[in-house]
C-alpha cells in the first residue's frame, strides 16, 4: 500500500498531517493541491478538501481515505 497526501500551504491542519505521514513506514507522495499539477491530480481523484490522504493498493486504486491524523492512524493500524 502507498499513499497520496493532498495539502495546501494555507491549510491550518495540513502541517500536523504532513508530520504524521512523514513518520509512517509506507511509500507516499505529498501533493500540493494549490499548484496546477496538484489541482489536476486532486480533481482526478475527486479530492475536494485538504488535508486528504488517499491510501492506494498496488494497482493504484483508492482503498481508503483519511482527513485527520486519527483517521490516518486507524487505516495504517488496520493494514498492519
Amino acid at each position: 500500500m502507498k499513499y497520496l497526501l493532498f495539502t495546501t500551504p494555507m491549510c491550518p491542519n495540513c502541517p500536523s498531517m504532513k508530520e504524521f505521514m512523514t513518520g509512517v513506514k509506507m511509500m507516499g507522495e505529498f501533493v500540493d493541491a494549490s499548484t496546477d499539477d496538484g489541482l489536476k491530480k486532486a480533481s482526478d481523484f475527486g479530492v475536494s478538501s485538504v488535508p486528504t490522504v488517499l491510501f492506494l493498493d498496488d494497482a493504484g486504486k483508492v482503498v481508503s481515505k483519511a482527513h485527520t491524523v486519527n483517521d490516518a492512524r486507524a487505516v495504517i493500524d488496520e493494514e498492519q
